[in-house]
């Protein structure tokens, strides 16, 4: 079911909030961390239905020449109606009319389908989650 719904970037918003959308898509809170994540971002973008938080994306870069979509989030209630598309979409767009070179995403397996529907080109990438994995050197 399509819903209108507006997207705002860069609009204030509190670290409360996204904790609460973080615990709601089954991540973990971050309790306290938001307020200087918000703080380092290039930008954000919210989505609320009835004042409540309900999709988030943020977006870390250097302006110039890489971009990077990480948080993107859509609480379950309100999955299957566009938003996550849209968040992205949009993001994508400001981007590159900013003329920002590179757009990278990281996600999960599962989303493959999802994100290469905007054109990313996937490829093989590593991370180390240092909450999840031991690495020793």
């Amino acid at each position: 079911m399509k819903v209108n719904y507006q997207i705002f970037r860069g609009k204030p918003v509190k670290q409360e909030e996204i904790e609460y959308l973080r615990l709601a898509v089954g991540w973990d809170k971050m309790e306290g961390k938001y307020d200087r994540i918000l703080k380092n971002l290039y930008t954000h973008y919210t989505v609320r239905m009835s004042g409540k938080l309900v999709g988030f994306l943020s977006v870390l870069s250097d302006g110039i020449a890489d971009a990077f979509l990480i948080d993107l989030m859509v609480h379950p209630d309100f999955r299957k109606r566009g938003i996550g598309t849209e968040l992205v979409k949009r993001a994508i767009k400001d981007l590159r009319f900013e003329g920002i070179k590179c757009i990278q995403v990281t996600f999960c397996q599962d989303d493959e389908p999802f994100f290469k529907k905007f054109g990313f080109h996937i490829m093989k990438a590593g991370i180390i989650d240092n909450d999840t994995m031991d690495v020793d050197f």
